[in-house]
């Protein structure tokens, strides 16, 4: 056997330089794999516009949303639960997308959600945040947050750490709606206008640009014009007014859309107000351009119900112009 100088022999010390280096490997290692789990868990802040902020995961894998899902999905992105009623129920929707979503239940079911072992909750009243935020960390966004849709799907880009899928989307919806305002040129005259309303009874409500009923393709996608009360009164106010049947000629617009809430249960009173004077001579119902339009195809506004309602929308007035 060869020794050393010190008497150590020389196979020996090649053992211990061998083990040294596979324990320094194994080491480095577990260094590697911690520094992907703490990436994986690593929190980051998000803020609304008004300020308030949230801590959330950096890279959320598992979303539970008591809405918004529809933003998620354009994203590419499949929560794990989310409600079945008003939610999931969407017509624009294809079974495949949320198959592997698991219904959470209205109100949301705190055991159910706990069961989904969620790392991102995002909800939209503070009922729902007083009652989830202990399991997951919670973002808190309400209805009308944003003034536009594309500013909420950017916002949903951050949150689920999604931002290039946001834009991708943004882009191509733009080109999308591009190609859609080329398809009605002819169709609607540049100073005509046009209105979103619904009937409630013998109340009407009157819509503006970010309140669903397919204002975000008409005037934000399409960009037609609303009649001047519209946009001073709504538009530029709250997005939505209540107003009497009686007040509805100083609303109208060239082209009508309008749906018809609860339509199953009043029937009579639909019937009254559809036969009544004001509404027989309302301009766009003499012209035949007033649009009845199902609630649930135009009651939803995520991206991709607003894909189908820009659709939608298009071929109702190429069919009626």
């Amino acid at each position: 056997m060869k020794f050393t100088k010190n008497g150590v022999p020389f196979l020996l010390i090649l053992v211990l330089v061998l083990i040294l280096a596979a324990c320094g490997n194994e080491s480095s290692s577990e260094a590697e794999g911690s520094g992907e789990d703490e990436k994986s868990n690593e929190m980051r802040t998000f803020t609304l516009p008004d300020g308030q902020e949230f801590e959330i995961p950096s890279e959320p894998e598992r979303i539970v949303a008591t809405d918004y899902v529809g933003y998620f999905l354009a994203m590419g992105i499949t929560p794990v639960g989310a409600p079945d009623q008003f939610v999931l129920d969407n017509p624009y929707f294809t079974e495949d997308q949320i198959a592997d979503i698991e219904d959470i239940g209205t109100p949301p079911s705190v055991e159910k959600v706990t069961s989904l072992d969620p790392d991102l909750i995002v909800v939209t009243d503070q009922e729902q945040y007083d009652l989830l935020s202990k399991i997951a960390p919670t973002v808190l966004m309400p209805f009308g947050t944003y003034d536009s849709l594309d500013e909420e799907v950017k916002a949903m880009g951050e949150i689920a750490g999604k931002e290039d899928a946001a834009e991708d989307w943004i882009k191509e919806f733009d080109e999308k709606a591009e190609a859609a305002k080329k398809e009605l040129d002819g169709v609607i005259g540049e100073d005509e206008t046009v209105g979103i309303y619904e009937v409630q009874t013998k109340d009407f409500y009157v819509f503006g640009d970010n309140f669903g009923r397919g204002g975000q393709v008409i005037y934000d996608a399409l960009d037609l014009k609303a009649p001047e009360k519209i946009q001073k009164e709504v538009i530029e106010g709250d997005n939505w007014k209540k107003i009497s049947l009686e007040v509805l000629p100083e609303f109208a617009a060239d082209h009508m859309f309008y749906t018809e809430y609860a339509a199953e249960d009043n029937q009579d009173a639909l019937k009254e107000t559809k036969e009544s004077a004001l509404w027989q001579n309302l301009d766009a119902v003499k012209n035949g351009q007033l649009y009845e339009m199902n609630f649930d195809d135009m009651y939803y506004y995520d991206p991709i119900a607003v894909e189908g309602q820009l659709d939608l929308i298009v071929e109702t007035l190429k069919e009626n112009n």
